[in-house]
């Protein structure tokens, strides 16, 4: 018996620490990788809300789908090929997280939800992960901000560069375009954001401006958070970007007045040859 106790008692404090490590590792995997797109019981935001998730897939399933999304959904599984589609084939950046971090994370997940019923939890999950061929909707703007024509000037200032980030930050046409009839254009290294605010909603735009999942965008925001006012003003340029995209409709006398154009141009060069280049001095 009094072998027996000390083992107990190691066993017990093994199973605590375990608990703790979990919780403590997953719920900082969880933050600084997931959070981004991810809520637990908060409901969806770029991607799936992730409660109850090891209630309906196997975790050999889940680490094979967070190391790589696309090399998944290449082997043609049905459940990932869903998910993508469900959510706007967005795709999920692959992660050098190894087995046992993804293990830590599932496992912060479980933990968080032993608070909500059983059966909320098993609703959340099918909710978000097992519906297939459901059509996205943008998330409900829960921020409590207002997007508005007021603040779209500003969101225009600071994505094209002509007022800077507080903090440093370099300007989003360094990297991404917008369709608003700029001469300037916009950078091509990463997404055309037209249709960002349609697809990602308030809540997912301001998730990744927050804590981006992309590598390249984590480490040139690294250092250089954005603000809430700043933040608020690029949701609603990209906003008004958007809902402009599905409304805009070129006016029918463009096509004429670019033909016109170039005739003019053309008319102007053969002008220009025919009396400068034939008095040309020839050495």
């Amino acid at each position: 018996m009094k072998k027996i106790l000390p083992f107990t008692v190691c066993l017990l404090l093994f199973f605590m620490n375990y608990s703790l490590f979990a919780q403590d590792s997953g719920e900082e995997i969880f933050k600084s990788v997931c959070a981004a797109c991810h809520t637990i019981n908060k409901g969806r935001l770029v991607g799936p809300d992730l409660s109850g998730v090891y209630l309906i897939r196997k975790n050999e399933w889940l680490i094979q789908f967070i190391h790589s999304s696309q090399k998944f959904i290449k082997t043609g599984d049905t459940a990932a090929v869903a998910i993508f589609n469900e959510y706007n084939k967005i795709p999920m950046p692959d992660n050098l997280l190894t087995d046992e971090q993804i293990l830590s994370v599932i496992e912060y997940i479980k933990i968080t939800d032993k608070n909500v019923p059983a059966t909320a939890v098993k609703s959340k999950a099918g909710d978000s992960l097992a519906a297939i061929g459901m059509k996205s909707t943008v998330p409900n703007d829960s921020l409590g901000m207002q997007y508005t024509s007021e603040t779209v000037p500003a969101g225009k200032a600071l994505f094209y560069g002509y007022t800077r980030f507080a903090n440093g930050a370099s300007p989003c046409i360094a990297c991404h375009n917008i369709k608003d009839q700029s001469i300037l254009g916009g950078g091509k290294l990463a997404l055309d954001l037209t249709g960002a605010y349609i697809k990602l909603g308030p809540a997912g735009v301001k998730a990744i401006l927050t804590n981006p999942p992309f590598p390249a965008m984590k480490t040139a925001m690294l250092n250089h958070p954005l603000k809430e006012d700043e933040i608020q003003a690029v949701i609603s340029l990209l906003k008004s970007v958007g809902e402009r995209k599905y409304t805009y409709k070129i006016p029918a006398s463009a096509g004429m007045f670019f033909f016109t154009m170039g005739f003019v141009c053309a008319i102007l060069l053969l002008v220009h040859i025919y009396i400068f280049y034939d008095n040309r001095k020839i050495a």
